[in-house]
Parts: C-alpha cells; sequence; structure tokens
C-alpha cells in the first residue's frame, strides 16, 4: 500500500498563518479542531466526526475557515483508511482556492498520494506531475509518479520518473530498481534492461533471480556468448541448482559452440544428480558429445540412453552408429535390442543393415534370413533381392 502522507495541518494552524501569514481562525474554530484531533489521536473517530460536522455548519462557505475544517475531516478520514472519502474533503479544500501556498502544495501532494492509493492513477498524474515542477525534487514523490504512469501503461513516460527517484537516493529500495527494469521489459529495451541487472547483481549477488534475467536479456540482444557467461558465472557461485537452469546452461553452451563444455557440464550434472539420471538427458548428452566430436562418448551416453528407454528407437540409432564404425556385431546386437523393445519405425531398413552386418561377419544363413524380412518391406525390396542373389551366386 501506497505510504499516505496526511499532515495533521490543524494541529498547529496558528503557527502557520504566523509562518505565511495565513488568514486566521476564530478561537472558537480553533477549540473545536483541537478537541476533534484529540479525539482521533483516542482513536474516538465518530465524537471527532461529530464535532467536526457541526464546525463545519457553523463555518462561512467558501472560507479559509472552511478549508481549515476540510483538511481535518481529511485526516479524520485517513487514518481510518477511508481515502476516497478523504480525498474528495481535501479536493473540496483545495477548489476553494483559499489555502496559503505551502498548505495548497502540501495539500496537492497529499491528494496525489491518495489518488494513489485509491487506484485513481489519472488523477493522481493530474495532480502529481505539475507538483514535481513546481517543487524540489523528491526521490519518492518521483517513484510514485512513475508507478502511477506504470499503471496507466504509459510506460515511456514513467521512466524518467523512476529514473530521477533512484538518482536521488543513496542507497535506492530495490522495488524502485525492479519498476525501472519492469518498465524497459514493457518497452522492449533489454540494453537499458541488462545495465539495471548488472546493477542489481552488484548489489544483491546472491539473488539468482537477477542473474537469470540477465542471461535472458542478453539473449534478447542476440549477445549468446555474454549470456552464457553470466549464466556460468552464476553456476560458479552455487546458484543454479535445479535441472532446468542447468539444462539452460548446457543448451547455450551448445549454442554458443562449446559443445564440450556443454557435455563436461551435463555427465557431471547426471552423476551427481543435479539431473535426472533417464533415457532423455543420455539422449541429449549423446548428441552433445556428437557435435563435440567426442564419438566413443556419444556411443558411451547413447547406449545408456537405449536401456532406458521404452521403445527400441534409441537401440535402432545405436545400431546405425556402429555400422558406420563397421562394428557389425555390436550393431546387430543393438538392431535385435531394438526389435525387442518394439515401437519402431523404418523396420525394413533395419533388417536390411542387419543383413549386411551378418555378410560382413560370412554369416550367410543368418544374413539371408535378414534379406528375406527386409524384403518384405516394399522400399527395401528391390536391395534385399540383389544381396540375396548376390549371396547364391556367391555360393
Amino acid at each position: 500500500m501506497i505510504r499516505i502522507l496526511v499532515i495533521l495541518l490543524s494541529l498547529n494552524c496558528a503557527a502557520l498563518a504566523a509562518q505565511e501569514k495565513a488568514p486566521t481562525i476564530s478561537p472558537g474554530l480553533y477549540k473545536r479542531i483541537s478537541q476533534a484531533e484529540k479525539l482521533i489521536g483516542e482513536k474516538s473517530y465518530a465524537s471527532a466526526g461529530s464535532s467536526l460536522q457541526k464546525a463545519l455548519a457553523a463555518v462561512e462557505k467558501g472560507s479559509y475557515e472552511h478549508a481549515v475544517v476540510l483538511r481535518s475531516l481529511t485526516t479524520l478520514h485517513a487514518v481510518q483508511g477511508h481515502y476516497v472519502m478523504a480525498a474528495q474533503s481535501l479536493k473540496k479544500a483545495l477548489d476553494l482556492n483559499v489555502l496559503t501556498a505551502k498548505q495548497r502544495q502540501e495539500s496537492l501532494l497529499n491528494l496525489g498520494q491518495m489518488y494513489l492509493a485509491t487506484q485513481q492513477y489519472a488523477k493522481a498524474v493530474k495532480v502529481l506531475q505539475p507538483w514535481t515542477a513546481s517543487n524540489k525534487a523528491d526521490a519518492e514523490i518521483s517513484a510514485l509518479l512513475a508507478n502511477a504512469y506504470a499503471q496507466l501503461k504509459r510506460y515511456r513516460q514513467a521512466v524518467p520518473h523512476i529514473k530521477k527517484a533512484i538518482a536521488l537516493r543513496k542507497k535506492p529500495p530495490e522495488n524502485w530498481y525492479q519498476l525501472n527494469l519492469a518498465l524497459y521489459y514493457e518497452l522492449n529495451d533489454y540494453a537499458s534492461a541488462s545495465k539495471i541487472l548488472t546493477r542489481l547483481i552488484r548489489i544483491y549477488p546472491h539473488k539468482k533471480s537477477y542473474w537469470n534475467q540477465l542471461s535472458s536479456a542478453y539473449q534478447q540482444l542476440k549477445n549468446y556468448k555474454k549470456a552464457v557467461s553470466i549464466q556460468h558465472l552464476a553456476y560458479k557461485k552455487g546458484l543454479l541448482n535445479s535441472e532446468r537452469e542447468l539444462m539452460a546452461l548446457i543448451n547455450l553452451f551448445a549454442y554458443v559452440g562449446s559443445p564440450y563444455k556443454a557435455g563436461r557440464l551435463l555427465e557431471d550434472s547426471i552423476k551427481n544428480k543435479t539431473v535426472a539420471y533417464n533415457s532423455k538427458n543420455w539422449e541429449t548428452l549423446a548428441q552433445i558429445w556428437q557435435q563435440a566430436k567426442e564419438f566413443d562418448k556419444a556411443i558411451g551416453a547413447l547406449e545408456k540412453a537405449s536401456k532406458l528407454n521404452a521403445k527400441g528407437r534409441l537401440y535402432q540409432q545405436l545400431g546405425q552408429i556402429y555400422i558406420e564404425q563397421e562394428k557389425w556385431q555390436k550393431a546387430i546386437a543393438a538392431f535385435n535390442n531394438a526389435l525387442q523393445k518394439g515401437g519402431l519405425k523404418k523396420i525394413g531398413s533395419m533388417h536390411l543393415l542387419m543383413g549386411m552386418s551378418y555378410f560382413e561377419l560370412n554369416n550367410f544363413t543368418k544374413a539371408q534370413s535378414a534379406f528375406r524380412k527386409a524384403a518384405q518391406y516394399q522400399a527395401q525390396k528391390k536391395a534385399a533381392l540383389q544381396w540375396l542373389d548376390y549371396i547364391r551366386n556367391k555360393g
């Protein structure tokens, strides 16, 4: 809730009058208002209200005394949290145009804040904007005005006010930086957002949300090397501990052309159980190791992924890799495991590859059996029959 700076001006109206040469009020009214303020202090709000209403009825309409009573009513409503009623009373007092310059500025400030508290943001802006233009710069008021503009989705107009608020404070509240950051996000100004986030990280180095946001901002700017550098620093500080965060860093490493770092990090994360030991993650590791041209590591990871997968797809993929490496026996074993698990596509192609593997091992009987199975699939029929003819002629 916005802090309402309601000033109990009627407590010292005589002093103000002397200081500013403001109109004085009658002794009778002074006494009545003083009694009402005492009742307010004792939280006897009903009695205070009754006293002030009697005073309101007794004063001359449109006079300075009228404005004084309205401001006292404003205080009564505000301390009870009735900000709509408080704003209405204070607006009436201002509209009389009888307050001193200082009283008017103080009242405008309070009115603007009450409008904010009651979510009347357009009215708050209308009051506070001219107030800031004619008074000494105030950090809190600038922040409140920025918030009002933000609520009205007038983000570009909000930015200079929150920047001024931050500049005026030696140690600005964190939520002021957060508002400034949110405004830059709304404006898609990721370069400025990155500067705010860099400052937030210096002030709050252990808040990982700022590290993550800074990395994301750099990604929006397509500066992926800076993005991965920030994420890696956060990792080294022990701020990244969820699987989602670690996988984001791993994928960034792979994306910027550092697959070996990605592979090392994923392998370590699986081993220390910060990333799940499952088929999906081992398959991802296999792909990363292939990207890094670490083919033996890729095969080892894919073997683990294949064992953990409910279907035979990964064993089929593993068999194809063994074919490329001319590891015929391992290819056959992988294909058999794939068939056993099932859920496969391109089965005819796999039988054809098994036939070729058996042929390379000089096991022509099993090669023929595999080619006959491959011939049952239209796409592989021609090649399979050619292999069968070749084996018969060879014999």
